[in-house]
């Protein structure tokens, strides 16, 4: 019954609120969800409903707040020369909640032996390779902490960020016997929140604030969707305080927006016609940022970047620190750069080729159109195959495609998972990745991210095309909600109401 025991805390994405009785001030937020999360070991969670519960009852070392990375149970911190070794001042005020008697506080072992189960390889912890670089962990006292990494990596802090750095109290853990994060009694919590209840038969469960805060939101309370409703629909009659709008949703309130989903074509260079870049160009001519795709510019949002908006690079965005390049073959005549290409590879013709297209997202119409341009000023009849958005990542994935169309929303802000797969492709590029890893210093990684993001855009390994937003829109009288766009994780940790 664990399973259905603890699918009693979320999933989906959408938030109801409450209020007491007595001064009649709103104090508690619901999130009704649509599925329950399974399991609250941040070392192994990994589902967006779980992440978003670890979220609001732990603090890491930093976190992400108002899209940047800030300090949180880490003081301050200094790297060595190097760039291999980080050295943690941990604030002497954190502590694990077991009851409103008796708090354990939280030191850098804690920290440590969070980072150690996620190496110790019988833990099976998914985020494995994410951290499979550190060579060392040494406690040096209660609030010192000192990790030293066997590679440079500039996103270290970033990955710190992960519920998956949580602490994790070793003698605690022990006693679970087995069934950390699996059981109310079984949950020990850092956070401001932390879990109070569970129904038995799955329907809902409540969090509760352990620490004050001048106008905080006292309690979470998290229901099961029964999905009689839309999302819009319970913010309309007050039964939610807020919710993920789908395209159309249009109502009152506080909205979040954020850039966390890109439109791209790709290539499969392995192919041995689009092995070819001047062929890759002449087809990239109709797609990048589609200007030249007969789309109505003016209804979708342009992307001339190979990451999204919410991605960063230390504490900034990549898009407010690197200005990709246009590519040579915007300026060049696409049919005449296909007549090359085809010319070096011998060819008449680009020869039996498909093209992979979303069936399920509003931006198929514009793939089918940029096809038909193909068909028109190219003479290159491509087969088509309709797929959902999520089997055409998985195609990709495995390198059984030609050419796809694909919707990218990207879950961990690592924007190596964007360059890397095309290292392969290109010397220059696997260089410029590999300078990425070595170089210390966020300001000399951003030269080389450029230069990565440029090679692929020139060589057409990636064309990007448009993005798409996320919306929040939550009821005027909460505030400080703060939106992770990687999950579309609520962090309530902050929030105020009136």
């Amino acid at each position: 019954m664990k399973k259905k025991i603890l699918a009693v805390l979320l999933s989906a994405a959408v938030l109801v609120m409450s209020a007491c009785s007595g001064a009649g001030t709103i104090s508690t937020y619901t999130i009704s969800l649509a599925e329950m999360p399974e399991n609250l070991d941040p070392q192994v969670a990994t589902e967006d409903n779980e992440l978003l519960v670890l979220t609001n009852i732990f603090d890491g070392l930093f976190e992400y707040r108002d899209g940047k990375i800030q300090p949180n149970v880490c003081r301050s911190y200094t790297v060595s020369e190097d760039g291999l070794t980080y050295t943690f001042s941990l604030r002497d005020d954190s502590t694990f909640y077991l009851s409103r008697s008796e708090q354990i506080p939280v030191t850098a072992a804690d920290f440590a032996f969070a980072l150690e189960r996620i190496l110790d390889k019988s833990t099976r912890s998914p985020y494995y390779s994410s951290f499979s670089h550190i060579e060392n962990i040494r406690v040096v006292d209660d609030l010192t902490l000192e990790i030293k990494l066997s590679r440079e990596d500039n996103e270290f802090i970033s990955k710190l960020c992960m519920p998956a750095a949580f602490p994790c109290n070793r003698d605690f853990f022990v006693k679970t016997n087995g069934a950390y994060g699996l059981r109310v009694n079984d949950i020990l919590s850092n956070g401001p929140f932390t879990v109070n209840y569970l129904a038995d038969d799955g329907s809902y469960a409540t969090i509760v604030r352990v620490t004050e805060k001048e106008n905080g939101i006292d309690r979470i309370r998290i229901s099961l969707n029964d999905n009689t409703s839309t999302d819009s629909q319970l913010y309309a009659d007050d039964k939610i305080s807020g919710f993920f709008a789908a395209e159309g949703d249009s109502c009152e309130g506080v909205v979040y927006e954020y850039e966390n989903t890109a439109f791209n074509m790709v290539f499969n260079c392995e192919n041995e016609i689009l092995a070819n870049e001047n062929i890759r160009g002449a087809f990239s001519y109709y797609c990048y940022a589609m200007e030249n795709s007969g789309a109505n510019l003016q209804a979708v949002k342009q992307n001339r970047s190979v990451f999204t908006g919410a991605m960063t690079i230390g504490s900034s965005r990549i898009s407010d620190v690197i200005t990709p390049a246009v590519p040579s073959y915007m300026n060049a005549d696409a049919k005449k750069l296909l007549q090359k290409g085809l010319a070096e590879m011998e060819k008449m013709s680009v020869g039996s080729l498909t093209v992979l297209i979303p069936s399920d997202i509003s931006y198929s119409v514009i793939a089918e159109n940029i096809n038909q341009l193909w068909q028109k000023n190219l003479n290159a009849y491509l087969s088509v195959e309709f797929l959902p958005a999520a089997e055409i990542q998985k195609r990709i994935a495995s390198g059984s495609f030609d050419i796809a169309f694909y919707s990218y929303t990207p879950v961990t802000n690592n924007f190596m998972e964007v360059l890397e797969p095309f290292g392969a492709y290109d010397e220059s590029l696997a260089e410029c990745i590999g300078k990425i890893k070595s170089t210390a210093g966020t300001s000399a990684a951003e030269k080389y991210v450029e230069q990565a993001q440029n090679i692929i855009l020139e060589k057409a390994f990636a064309v990007p095309m448009c993005s798409d937003s996320s919306r929040y829109i939550h009821k005027s009288y909460f505030s400080q909600i703060d939106i992770n766009p990687f999950g579309n994780i609520i962090n309530l940790k902050n929030a105020t109401v009136r």
